[in-house]
């Protein structure tokens, strides 16, 4: 049985054996990280952007998919916060509207290098979505439900735009997602290595997991907070890392990492503390309370 399958490379539908689905699962290359980019954005919840983590500065991430024989999926143990002002990808998200729509920052998305309106200027081009009629994958992900592409479905853009180029930090901006529960998954990367495309499409893809994700501890931490982030100040150590300066009613501090597992905790010494690693980063009161949180990359 052959199958529909899109090949951006080509801009093009191509046919191809689901006999070759499998061919990249235990070898791929590329790995897939997380970056919290704000804790209790949305009351209860963390926002983190997820990267496709590449090898070269020039391989050139096109596109991101799922079908039957070989799905693709952003699971929730919740649901994903979407802003009713926002749509599934960042195309027409203007910087303005985050003034009088404040949450609209903290909706979620997927994409390929984009995270607002593409900048033609540089390179950028709007983020595609396949198939057209979102009734097989998107409308659920709108809805706040996981995002299932298990018949057929991606997001992409063509080669020659700027926005899958991983550059110097190897990394390419794959999605935005907003939730209180744990994230978890697989997504099927088509990589040009090197920006240069294989003569068989499959052997562009990769199969690569989600590393699970926990937005519901990580956001737990801001959730007893009792005064702004501005209780302290941070000074930037010449051998990398922190100073942290608080104020004199904070007693100790711990961090946990974006998965939620604390790592490091302490007393804090005439008011200053230091931190090296990244992670989100608690103050706590003499009584035992949060009561300041940052997110430390």
């Amino acid at each position: 049985m052959l199958k529909l399958i899109l090949h951006v490379s080509a801009a093009a539908l191509v046919l191809w054996s689901p006999l070759l689905a499998c061919a990249q699962i235990q070898t791929a290359p590329y790995s897939l990280e997380w970056e919290v980019v704000a804790v209790d954005s949305i009351p209860g919840m963390t926002t983190a952007r997820l990267y496709a983590k590449l090898v070269n500065p020039t391989d050139y991430l096109t596109s991101v998919s799922g079908w039957d024989e070989m799905e693709g999926e952003v699971l929730t143990t919740t649901s994903f916060y979407q802003n009713p002002d926002g749509w599934a990808t960042p195309n027409n998200n203007n910087p303005l509207l985050f003034v009088p729509l404040p949450d609209l920052r903290w909706d979620s998305w997927v994409t390929i290098g984009i995270e607002v309106a593409p900048n033609g200027a540089e390179g950028e081009i709007p983020v595609g979505l396949f198939p057209p009629q979102t009734e097989y994958w998107v409308d659920d992900f709108e809805a706040g439900g996981s995002l299932v592409m298990d018949i057929d479905g991606a997001w992409f853009v063509t080669l020659g735009s700027s926005n899958g180029i991983a550059g110097d930090d190897l990394r390419v901006l794959v999605g935005q997602f907003t939730t209180d529960g744990i994230i978890s998954g697989v997504l099927n990367l088509q990589v040009f290595s090197e920006g240069v495309s294989s003569d068989d499409f499959m052997d562009d893809v990769y199969s690569v997991p989600i590393p699970e994700f926990d937005a519901g501890a990580v956001s737990s931490v801001a959730g007893n907070q009792r005064h702004p982030e501005n209780a302290w100040r941070l000074f930037a150590m010449d051998g990398g890392g922190y100073r942290h300066h608080v104020e004199h009613f904070v007693t100790h501090w711990f961090q946990v990492d974006f998965v939620g597992n604390r790592m490091h905790e302490g007393a804090v010494c005439d008011g200053f503390f230091e931190t090296t690693k990244a992670g989100v980063v608690a103050l706590v009161g003499a009584d035992g309370r949060v009561v300041g949180t940052r997110v430390m990359r």
